[in-house]
């Protein structure tokens, strides 16, 4: 009987994945063989041949997949498959999800049910978290996995006389990283990704005022080959790098000066570096452009780092961060304070990785994707970036990676990019309400571009009615000039909130202009289009629509709540958070 078992992920922030790499470890000091890998990236066709599986998927938006896990979805989709293409599958899955939201772990429930409808068969009940409970999603994960090793072990005993792997040992690397002898940097070439774009940076201008808490930058990058091709609502996916000074930082404290640039070779495919590996790969260059030291060391981290330090007591520290019962002191020593992995190893002064370990305990870097802000255009395209920069409980100052880098971006800078389809639909003659808080406007402004300018070549004009939301009229009013001309052009029906100045939020502009707002959407068949936070603001925006529902539209509460849902299926409620 086979003990092989794939753990597919699908995750936007990295809490599924970390939760799989959790999960394969446990499993393999158990003997089990693991095969760990995104929902996007894996063979499909392998499902044929695989016999254990397990899923583990978060849900973003509007009950949408990761776009890790999308693919993989298209295919389970198909309606020639056959209902018993999957008969030789046993799986489970686990689901991350919020329950502020409508659709409430949805991916994870479609996925699970379209396996059980080819076929497939439950070798474990499968769970759903929330992560708003008391328990978090640690406890709803701590449960579901104790439950999986029980059936497993049950289902799948080991042979006689074979005992687990003590949990002690430390188990070889999944994706070992090699220093060369050789100092032939041909013999050691990458393929870089088809989909990316070589671009030059035109402008980086900050458009908030300078005593404004938060930088906004207005990005506009330059593709000389004149190939580039989007549509409003796409997004554009830049790769940032970590400063030169950290990784310095990495390289002294590790002792690794003597290798850090000789060329270096990874034994396995790393199909999760968006992009593929940079050429001319070094220990410095992989950790300056693939490997996320800035990041908040995850369980996994501590789970594998706690072998590669000789102190007792650090040593004791760290597998203790290890322990799911323990995610309280975790959170407290490295959530709450937004401690990075850099600074985590700086700390534990005995810690000494193995270079061969790289790719098990530091995370890669993920793409950072932005909307687009700009009509679409062949030779350019704009973003509206807002930068992460803040202060810890601690009072120590932190900046997100990519705010990091695009800070350091001057005029004439060559980057490289990638342009993601979004697959939204506007229609064509409904009316078009959107509502957008801070930079959630950067997809507004793409899409009222494009559609003034379809009505200057004469194409039957769209009604355009835009909700902003911002602090004050003259510090973080983006684009607000153009806004303004639009509005007094009458091809945009304008309404701003400014939140400091006693102007409230957009939930009240909407129920300001609640008759026409809903003369719009129910009347005239109109398209909400929201984009922004996912904080409170897309909860009160959904209540503020239903409300101008049942008192213009007079509707009973559940109608109302009804017909939203009915419009999100039929593409007419359509948001976009992060």
């Amino acid at each position: 009987m086979s003990r092989a078992i794939t753990i597919l992920y699908g995750s936007e922030t990295g809490n599924a994945q970390d939760y799989a790499q959790i999960l394969s470890k446990r499993l393999r000091f158990l003997r089990f063989a693991t095969t760990v890998s995104t929902l996007g990236d894996y063979d499909v066709r392998k499902l044929l041949s695989t016999g254990l599986l397990v899923v583990i998927c978060s849900t973003t938006g509007q009950g949408e997949l990761p776009r890790n896990s999308k693919a993989f979805l298209r295919f389970l989709l198909k309606k020639k498959l056959p209902a018993d293409l999957l008969s030789h599958l046993s799986f489970t899955s686990f689901g991350l999800g919020d329950s502020s939201y409508v659709k409430f772990n949805y991916a994870a429930k479609k996925l699970h049910n379209r396996l059980l409808q080819l076929g497939a068969t439950e070798c474990s009940p499968r769970a759903e978290s929330d992560e708003q409970s008391p328990e978090g999603t640690d406890g709803y994960y701590s449960e579901w996995e104790a439950i999986l090793l029980a059936n497993l072990n049950e289902q799948y005993p080991l042979p006689p006389g074979i005992e687990p792997i003590p949990e002690i040992e430390i188990l070889p690397p999944t994706n070992p990283v090699e220093i060369c002898e050789t100092d032939n940097f041909n013999e050691l070439l990458s393929e870089k990704s088809h989909s990316l774009i070589l671009g030059e940076i035109v402008r980086n201008d900050r458009i908030t005022a300078s005593n404004h808490f938060q930088d906004v930058r207005h990005l506009v990058i330059h593709d000389t080959s004149g190939s580039l091709d989007f549509q409003p609502g796409d997004t554009v996916g830049l790769y940032p790098t970590n400063d030169p000074v950290d990784v310095f930082k990495l390289i002294e404290n590790q002792g690794w000066e003597a290798i850090a640039d000789r060329p270096l070779r990874i034994q396995h495919e790393v199909a999760h570096i968006e992009g593929g590996l940079i050429n001319n790969l070094t220990l410095r260059t992989l950790l300056t452009h693939h490997l996320d030291i800035m990041s908040v060391p995850r369980r996994s981290f501590f789970w594998l780092a706690w072998h590669f330090s000789d102190d007792e007591r650090e040593k004791e520290k760290l597998h203790e961060f290890s322990d799911i019962k323990e995610a309280e002191e975790l959170f407290d020593y490295a959530n709450r304070p937004r401690r990075s992995i850099l600074e985590t190893i700086l700390e534990f002064s005995s810690l000494r990785i193995p270079v061969e370990y790289l790719f098990d305990l530091i995370p890669t870097i993920k793409l950072r994707q932005f909307s687009i802000a700009s009509q679409p255009d062949p030779n350019r395209v704009e973003l509206a970036i807002a930068l992460v920069e803040y202060k810890t409980i601690l009072r120590r100052a932190r900046k997100g990676v990519c705010s990091s880098w695009v800070k350091t971006l001057n005029v004439g800078d060559r980057i490289v990019f990638s342009v993601h389809r979004s697959q939204l639909k506007f229609g064509d003659t409904q009316p078009l309400v959107m509502v957008a808080p801070g930079t959630g406007v950067a997809p507004m402004k793409s899409l009222i571009e494009y559609k003034v300018g379809l009505s200057l070549a004469e194409v039957v004009p769209q009604k355009l009615t835009l909700f902003y939301g911002c602090r004050f009229h003259d510090k973080d009013f983006l684009f607000g000039t153009y806004w303004k001309r639009l509005a007094e052009e009458q091809k945009l029906e304008l309404s701003t909130s400014f939140s400091r100045e006693k102007g409230g939020y957009v939930q009240h502009a909407l129920y300001k202009q609640r008759k026409a707002v809903c003369e719009q959407i129910l009347a005239q068949k109109g398209i909400i289009f929201i984009c922004g936070s996912n904080g409170s603001m897309p909860r009160e925006v959904r209540i503020t629509f239903e409300a101008i529902l049942e008192e213009e539209g007079k509707m009973s509460k559940e109608e109302a709540r009804k017909y939203i849902l009915q419009m999100e299926n039929e593409g007419r409620y359509i948001q976009e958070t992060w």
